[in-house]
């Protein structure tokens, strides 16, 4: 019920996503936008509404020159996120949630199946991210603009995914 969009570029990060909330029968836009910016990170999700929710109401760390960002994400923000988990969210598997994530020209993706995380410099996620991988594949050639792709991107989520439905966000750091 989602597509967000993420890419890298000379250490920026570009992220954006659509605002469709969907079941089986229906698809609404809401009002909030599924990506956001946060003392210093850049964020947004995929899949269960609520547990996605939680991500901005948890303390994300500052991070230094010195600090690895792999290692803060993998053992501190998983770990707090599992933490409001426990006690405000839901973890039936059919409530996964996938994120993109991103922090000083970095960009990781990150699942509450396993949660595992994967350092990546374009990714898509949710129900219109094969829609969306197939639009960056396309415009990494003939597009220099991340800001440009990205767009490209979740438009064609939209255009050929139910699930997806705008308006558009990006936000970039």
């Amino acid at each position: 019920m989602t597509c967000i969009v993420g890419i890298v570029d000379k250490g920026s990060i570009f992220l954006g996503g659509d605002r469709g909330v969907s079941d089986d029968s229906s698809i609404l836009s809401m009002l909030q936008p599924k990506v956001s910016i946060k003392d210093g990170w850049i964020y947004g999700y995929a899949g269960s509404l609520g547990n996605g929710q939680l991500f901005d109401f948890i303390d994300l760390p500052t991070i230094d020159d010195t600090s690895d960002i792999y290692k803060v994400l993998r053992m501190d923000i998983v770990e707090t996120y599992k933490s409001i988990l426990d006690t405000h969210g839901s973890d039936k598997s059919e409530d996964g949630t996938d994120f993109i994530i991103g922090c000083r020209g970095r960009l990781f993706e990150f699942n509450t199946e396993d949660w595992g995380v994967a350092e990546i410099s374009e990714v898509a996620i949710g129900s219109g991210g094969n829609f969306a991988l197939g639009s960056l594949y396309t415009s990494k050639e003939l597009e220099s603009n991340p800001h440009i792709r990205v767009t490209y991107a979740i438009n064609a989520a939209i255009t050929y995914s139910p699930t997806c439905q705008g308006p558009i966000d990006i936000v970039y750091i």
